[in-house]
Protein backbone atom coordinates (compact mmCIF):
# COMPACT_ATOMS: atom_id res chain seq x y z
CA UNK A 1 0.00 0.00 0.00
CA UNK A 2 2.82 2.41 0.53
CA UNK A 3 4.12 1.97 -3.13
CA UNK A 4 0.73 2.03 -4.04
CA UNK A 5 0.28 5.68 -3.79
CA UNK A 6 3.53 7.02 -5.44
CA UNK A 7 2.95 4.99 -8.05
CA UNK A 8 -0.52 6.11 -8.88
CA UNK A 9 0.87 9.88 -8.36
CA UNK A 10 3.67 9.69 -10.88
CA UNK A 11 1.35 7.75 -13.57
CA UNK A 12 -1.24 10.54 -13.14
CA UNK A 13 1.26 13.68 -13.45
CA UNK A 14 2.71 11.63 -16.82
CA UNK A 15 -0.70 11.78 -18.24
CA UNK A 16 -0.92 15.33 -17.01
CA UNK A 17 2.30 15.85 -19.30
CA UNK A 18 0.91 13.73 -21.99
CA UNK A 19 -2.09 15.69 -22.46
CA UNK A 20 -0.72 18.82 -22.05
CA UNK A 21 1.92 17.96 -25.18
CA UNK A 22 -0.93 16.99 -27.04
CA UNK A 23 -2.75 19.73 -26.85
CA UNK A 24 0.68 22.18 -28.39
CA UNK A 25 0.56 19.63 -30.81
CA UNK A 26 -3.04 20.06 -31.57
CA UNK A 27 -2.98 23.91 -30.90
CA UNK A 28 -0.06 24.28 -33.92
CA UNK A 29 -2.06 22.42 -36.21
CA UNK A 30 -4.93 24.75 -35.66
CA UNK A 31 -2.90 27.90 -35.96
CA UNK A 32 -1.35 27.10 -39.38
CA UNK A 33 -4.99 26.17 -40.93
CA UNK A 34 -5.33 30.04 -39.62
CA UNK A 35 -4.77 32.20 -42.61
CA UNK A 36 -5.22 35.54 -41.20
CA UNK A 37 -3.41 34.54 -38.15
CA UNK A 38 -0.22 33.52 -40.70
CA UNK A 39 -0.53 36.65 -42.52
CA UNK A 40 -0.34 38.66 -39.56
CA UNK A 41 2.63 36.44 -37.74
CA UNK A 42 4.27 37.18 -41.54
CA UNK A 43 3.75 41.15 -41.62
CA UNK A 44 5.02 41.26 -37.67
CA UNK A 45 7.97 39.27 -38.84
CA UNK A 46 8.55 42.13 -41.54
CA UNK A 47 7.97 44.85 -38.92
CA UNK A 48 10.67 43.69 -36.61
CA UNK A 49 13.12 43.37 -39.63
CA UNK A 50 12.63 46.81 -40.31
CA UNK A 51 13.24 47.54 -36.75
CA UNK A 52 16.15 45.45 -36.46
CA UNK A 53 17.66 47.24 -39.72
CA UNK A 54 16.87 50.63 -38.54
CA UNK A 55 19.54 49.75 -35.48
CA UNK A 56 22.31 49.90 -38.28
CA UNK A 57 20.95 51.64 -40.96
CA UNK A 58 18.21 53.83 -42.22
CA UNK A 59 18.05 55.76 -45.69
CA UNK A 60 18.99 59.08 -44.25
CA UNK A 61 19.64 60.20 -40.50
CA UNK A 62 16.26 59.89 -38.94
CA UNK A 63 16.76 63.99 -36.95
CA UNK A 64 18.41 65.47 -39.75
CA UNK A 65 16.32 68.49 -41.32
CA UNK A 66 16.39 69.81 -44.28
CA UNK A 67 16.90 66.98 -46.19
CA UNK A 68 13.80 68.01 -48.67
CA UNK A 69 11.60 71.22 -48.94
CA UNK A 70 9.58 70.90 -45.85
CA UNK A 71 6.06 69.02 -46.68
CA UNK A 72 7.82 67.53 -49.97
CA UNK A 73 5.93 64.45 -51.44
CA UNK A 74 7.11 61.45 -52.29
CA UNK A 75 9.74 61.22 -54.86
CA UNK A 76 12.26 58.36 -55.85
CA UNK A 77 14.85 60.03 -53.15
CA UNK A 78 12.49 59.50 -50.35
CA UNK A 79 9.30 57.41 -51.10
CA UNK A 80 7.72 58.59 -48.15
CA UNK A 81 8.55 62.41 -48.51
CA UNK A 82 9.33 64.78 -46.17
CA UNK A 83 7.97 66.02 -42.92
CA UNK A 84 7.24 69.76 -41.78
CA UNK A 85 10.91 69.89 -41.13
CA UNK A 86 12.49 68.03 -44.37
CA UNK A 87 13.40 65.36 -42.47
CA UNK A 88 12.97 61.31 -44.54
CA UNK A 89 9.46 59.85 -43.62
CA UNK A 90 10.59 56.53 -44.12
CA UNK A 91 13.93 56.82 -41.88
CA UNK A 92 11.75 57.96 -38.84
CA UNK A 93 8.98 55.42 -39.70
CA UNK A 94 11.64 52.34 -39.46
CA UNK A 95 12.74 54.40 -36.00
CA UNK A 96 9.43 54.51 -35.15
CA UNK A 97 9.20 50.65 -35.37
CA UNK A 98 11.52 50.14 -32.87
CA UNK A 99 9.89 52.61 -30.49
CA UNK A 100 6.70 50.42 -31.12
CA UNK A 101 8.15 46.96 -30.36
CA UNK A 102 10.14 48.22 -27.67
CA UNK A 103 6.64 49.57 -25.77
CA UNK A 104 4.80 46.53 -26.75
CA UNK A 105 6.96 43.89 -26.01
CA UNK A 106 9.05 45.49 -23.19
CA UNK A 107 5.47 46.34 -21.41
CA UNK A 108 4.34 42.95 -21.85
CA UNK A 109 7.57 40.98 -20.65
CA UNK A 110 6.92 43.46 -17.01
CA UNK A 111 3.55 42.89 -16.77
CA UNK A 112 3.96 38.77 -17.06
CA UNK A 113 6.64 39.18 -14.60
CA UNK A 114 4.56 41.30 -12.43
CA UNK A 115 1.32 39.52 -12.67
CA UNK A 116 2.30 35.75 -12.83
CA UNK A 117 3.67 35.95 -9.37
CA UNK A 118 1.29 38.12 -8.13
CA UNK A 119 -1.53 36.12 -9.62
CA UNK A 120 -0.21 32.18 -9.03
CA UNK A 121 -0.04 33.41 -5.60
CA UNK A 122 -3.17 35.14 -4.95
CA UNK A 123 -5.46 31.83 -6.97
CA UNK A 124 -3.36 29.10 -4.75
CA UNK A 125 -3.01 30.51 -1.39
CA UNK A 126 -6.67 32.11 -1.00
CA UNK A 127 -6.71 33.98 2.26
CA UNK A 128 -5.92 37.89 3.12
CA UNK A 129 -3.36 38.02 0.15
CA UNK A 130 -6.15 36.76 -2.23
CA UNK A 131 -8.60 39.85 -0.37
CA UNK A 132 -5.88 41.93 -0.64
CA UNK A 133 -4.80 41.69 -4.33
CA UNK A 134 -8.67 41.33 -5.49
CA UNK A 135 -8.92 45.07 -3.67
CA UNK A 136 -6.56 46.15 -5.51
CA UNK A 137 -6.91 45.56 -8.60
CA UNK A 138 -11.09 47.12 -7.88
CA UNK A 139 -9.18 50.53 -7.01
CA UNK A 140 -7.33 50.75 -9.98
CA UNK A 141 -10.34 49.53 -12.41
CA UNK A 142 -11.86 52.61 -10.69
CA UNK A 143 -9.47 55.00 -11.97
CA UNK A 144 -8.97 55.93 -15.94
CA UNK A 145 -5.78 54.17 -17.47
CA UNK A 146 -5.25 57.76 -18.87
CA UNK A 147 -5.25 59.16 -16.06
CA UNK A 148 -3.11 56.90 -13.98
CA UNK A 149 -0.53 57.33 -17.36
CA UNK A 150 -0.33 61.33 -17.39
CA UNK A 151 0.52 61.22 -13.42
CA UNK A 152 2.92 58.87 -13.98
CA UNK A 153 4.51 60.70 -17.03
CA UNK A 154 4.35 64.14 -15.72
CA UNK A 155 5.42 62.97 -12.22
CA UNK A 156 8.35 60.88 -13.80
CA UNK A 157 9.15 62.70 -17.16
CA UNK A 158 8.25 61.93 -20.71
CA UNK A 159 11.38 59.30 -21.36
CA UNK A 160 10.62 55.97 -23.20
CA UNK A 161 11.23 53.89 -19.83
CA UNK A 162 8.78 56.15 -17.83
CA UNK A 163 6.33 55.69 -20.62
CA UNK A 164 6.73 51.74 -20.50
CA UNK A 165 6.90 51.91 -16.60
CA UNK A 166 3.24 54.42 -16.60
CA UNK A 167 1.37 51.95 -19.43
CA UNK A 168 2.74 48.89 -17.05
CA UNK A 169 0.80 50.36 -13.63
CA UNK A 170 -2.32 50.44 -15.99
CA UNK A 171 -2.32 47.07 -17.63
CA UNK A 172 -0.62 44.45 -14.72
CA UNK A 173 -4.01 43.78 -13.45
CA UNK A 174 -5.77 42.41 -16.37
CA UNK A 175 -2.62 39.62 -16.47
CA UNK A 176 -2.88 39.57 -12.30
CA UNK A 177 -6.88 38.46 -12.54
CA UNK A 178 -6.58 36.22 -15.37
CA UNK A 179 -3.50 34.27 -13.65
CA UNK A 180 -5.63 34.23 -10.76
CA UNK A 181 -8.56 32.46 -12.14
CA UNK A 182 -6.46 30.50 -13.80
CA UNK A 183 -4.86 29.32 -10.53
CA UNK A 184 -8.21 28.87 -8.61
CA UNK A 185 -9.44 26.55 -11.22
CA UNK A 186 -6.86 24.73 -11.24
CA UNK A 187 -5.54 24.00 -7.73
CA UNK A 188 -8.34 22.04 -7.85
CA UNK A 189 -7.62 19.38 -10.40
CA UNK A 190 -6.64 16.18 -9.95
CA UNK A 191 -2.84 16.18 -11.12
CA UNK A 192 -2.51 18.99 -8.29
CA UNK A 193 -3.62 17.07 -5.67
CA UNK A 194 -1.58 14.27 -6.52
CA UNK A 195 1.24 16.85 -6.32
CA UNK A 196 0.46 17.62 -3.45
CA UNK A 197 -0.22 14.49 -1.93
CA UNK A 198 3.07 13.22 -2.95
CA UNK A 199 4.85 15.84 -1.04
CA UNK A 200 5.44 18.71 -3.33
CA UNK A 201 6.09 21.89 -2.33
CA UNK A 202 3.94 24.70 -3.20
CA UNK A 203 6.63 26.68 -5.53
CA UNK A 204 6.93 23.59 -7.49
CA UNK A 205 3.06 23.12 -7.29
CA UNK A 206 3.00 26.71 -8.77
CA UNK A 207 5.30 26.79 -11.44
CA UNK A 208 5.60 23.23 -12.53
CA UNK A 209 2.03 22.00 -12.84
CA UNK A 210 -0.35 24.85 -12.34
CA UNK A 211 1.47 27.69 -14.80
CA UNK A 212 2.54 25.21 -17.37
CA UNK A 213 -1.44 24.55 -17.89
CA UNK A 214 -2.13 28.14 -17.81
CA UNK A 215 0.27 29.00 -20.36
CA UNK A 216 -2.16 29.04 -23.33
CA UNK A 217 -4.29 31.77 -21.88
CA UNK A 218 -1.31 33.82 -20.50
CA UNK A 219 0.07 33.88 -23.99
CA UNK A 220 -3.23 34.39 -25.76
CA UNK A 221 -3.62 37.48 -22.88
CA UNK A 222 -0.01 39.08 -23.87
CA UNK A 223 -0.53 38.76 -27.51
CA UNK A 224 -3.28 41.08 -27.37
CA UNK A 225 -1.58 43.33 -24.91
CA UNK A 226 1.18 44.07 -27.00
CA UNK A 227 -1.07 46.33 -29.23
CA UNK A 228 -3.13 47.59 -26.71
CA UNK A 229 0.25 48.73 -25.54
CA UNK A 230 1.56 50.25 -28.40
CA UNK A 231 -1.42 52.07 -29.15
CA UNK A 232 -1.60 53.84 -25.84
CA UNK A 233 2.18 54.94 -26.19
CA UNK A 234 1.27 56.35 -29.97
CA UNK A 235 -1.98 57.98 -28.39
CA UNK A 236 0.06 59.37 -25.62
CA UNK A 237 2.70 60.47 -28.26
CA UNK A 238 0.24 61.97 -30.36
CA UNK A 239 -1.03 64.18 -26.89
CA UNK A 240 2.51 65.32 -26.78
CA UNK A 241 3.78 63.48 -23.76
CA UNK A 242 4.91 60.49 -24.82
CA UNK A 243 8.13 60.45 -26.71
CA UNK A 244 9.70 63.02 -26.95
CA UNK A 245 12.00 65.12 -30.14
CA UNK A 246 14.25 64.15 -32.00
CA UNK A 247 13.12 60.24 -31.24
CA UNK A 248 10.34 59.63 -33.40
CA UNK A 249 7.51 57.50 -32.77
CA UNK A 250 4.20 56.73 -34.88
CA UNK A 251 1.89 58.90 -32.78
CA UNK A 252 4.28 61.52 -32.49
CA UNK A 253 5.12 61.01 -36.43
CA UNK A 254 1.29 61.78 -36.69
CA UNK A 255 0.72 64.65 -34.37
CA UNK A 256 3.57 66.70 -36.42
CA UNK A 257 1.42 65.92 -39.84
CA UNK A 258 -2.00 66.90 -38.74
CA UNK A 259 -1.23 70.64 -38.76
CA UNK A 260 -0.33 69.78 -42.83
CA UNK A 261 -3.12 67.24 -43.26
CA UNK A 262 -4.58 69.10 -46.40
CA UNK A 263 -1.71 69.92 -48.49
CA UNK A 264 0.80 67.05 -47.27
CA UNK A 265 -1.27 64.18 -46.31
CA UNK A 266 1.67 61.53 -46.78
CA UNK A 267 3.06 62.83 -43.40
CA UNK A 268 0.11 61.38 -41.31
CA UNK A 269 -0.92 58.61 -43.81
CA UNK A 270 2.92 57.02 -43.52
CA UNK A 271 2.59 56.48 -39.64
CA UNK A 272 -0.97 55.82 -39.23
CA UNK A 273 -1.09 52.95 -41.73
CA UNK A 274 2.13 51.48 -40.47
CA UNK A 275 0.21 51.37 -36.66
CA UNK A 276 -3.33 50.22 -38.33
CA UNK A 277 -1.52 47.44 -40.20
CA UNK A 278 0.57 46.66 -36.85
CA UNK A 279 -2.37 46.37 -34.42
CA UNK A 280 -4.21 44.52 -36.94
CA UNK A 281 -1.72 41.82 -37.12
CA UNK A 282 -1.52 41.65 -33.13
CA UNK A 283 -4.91 41.29 -33.15
CA UNK A 284 -5.17 38.40 -36.06
CA UNK A 285 -2.58 36.93 -34.22
CA UNK A 286 -4.24 36.61 -30.94
CA UNK A 287 -7.14 35.62 -32.20
CA UNK A 288 -5.78 32.97 -33.93
CA UNK A 289 -3.86 31.81 -30.55
CA UNK A 290 -6.69 32.75 -29.00
CA UNK A 291 -8.35 29.63 -31.01
CA UNK A 292 -6.10 27.29 -31.41
CA UNK A 293 -5.02 27.33 -27.88
CA UNK A 294 -9.04 26.53 -26.94
CA UNK A 295 -9.01 22.97 -26.25
CA UNK A 296 -12.84 22.99 -27.40
CA UNK A 297 -11.51 23.46 -30.45
CA UNK A 298 -11.19 20.52 -32.65
CA UNK A 299 -11.36 21.31 -36.08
Amino acid sequence: MATAAPAATTELLGTAVRAQSNLWADAWRRLRRNRLALAGSLYLLLVVAVALIAVVWTPYRMSAVGLVAPYEGPSLAHPLGGDTLGRDVLSRLMVGAQISLVVGVGTQLLVLLLGVPIGLAAGYFRGWFDGAVSFLINVFYGIPDLLIALIMVFLLGPSLTNIIIAIVATRWMDMTRLVRGQALSLREREFVEAARAGGAKPAKILFRHILPNALGPIIVQATFGIPAAILFEAFLSFLGVGIQEPTPSWGSMAAQGIVAIRISPHIVLAPAIALSLTLMAFNFMGDGLRDALDPRQKR
